[in-house]
């Protein structure tokens, strides 16, 4: 799922990906940019997620977990 500035990056709020039975966070944020060239600039500042509980980039992904780009967010 993409949220804000990543959707509108995007032009849409889902992206389905395959990942293999060991991809991590990283591997995801790697596939992502090979997917979607457009999210590149947001990627290295973003988070992931999974299932509703952030995640590292050495967090496992598996094929029915739901993952959220989480982007920068600022305010108080």
């Amino acid at each position: 799922m993409l949220f804000g500035p990543q959707a509108d990056l995007a032009g849409c709020r889902e992206l389905h990906l395959t990942v293999g039975e060991t991809a991590t966070c990283a591997q995801l944020r790697e596939m992502l940019a090979e997917a979607c060239p457009a999210l590149v600039p947001s990627l290295g500042e973003s988070r992931f997620a999974i299932n509703q509980q952030m995640a590292g980039d050495d967090r496992a992904v598996r094929a029915d977990d739901e993952v959220a780009l989480i982007g920068l967010v600022s305010g108080g």
